[in-house]
């Protein structure tokens, strides 16, 4: 029994520490951006509307449990953490020029605008304010 309760506590230490290391867009800015994204105002983002704002189809589906074909707000936030956490391996809550490209920030332009403090990463409001800027 003390083994099980053991276990159960480092499993929940684990899962603590993984929670802290994964960036994830807070409600405040995950509102404009699904906004900007949700281009017919249903409520909900398609993959097509998904795809126009910056989000690769690969985490729009994982972001899907429900498979609906459409992400609702909270897994629309999900699906940019998603995004941002694969394209941040050091998982230091930053994308550098070259992160944030395989984060779907298409140009420097668009980085070093979205990079006012210019410290040459982009933390996840700023990751938000790239992809809201160059969304179509």
């Amino acid at each position: 029994m003390k083994r099980i309760a053991l276990i159960a506590t480092l499993a929940l230490a684990a899962g603590a520490a993984f929670a802290a290391d994964v960036a994830a867009p807070t409600e405040e800015q995950v509102g404009p951006a699904f906004e900007k994204a949700d281009k017919d105002k249903n409520g909900t983002v398609s993959l097509a509307e998904a795809k126009a704002f910056g989000i690769a189809a690969k985490f729009f589906a994982q972001a899907n449990p429900d498979k609906d074909g459409s992400l609702d707000k909270k897994e629309f936030a999900a699906a940019i953490g998603l995004q941002f956490n694969a394209a941040n391996p050091d998982k230091d809550g930053t994308l550098d020029p070259k992160e944030a490209k395989k984060a779907g920030v298409k140009s420097k332009k668009t980085f070093e605008a979205a990079n006012p403090d210019k410290d040459g990463t982009l933390d996840m409001a700023e990751y938000l304010a790239a992809l809201i800027a160059q969304a179509k």
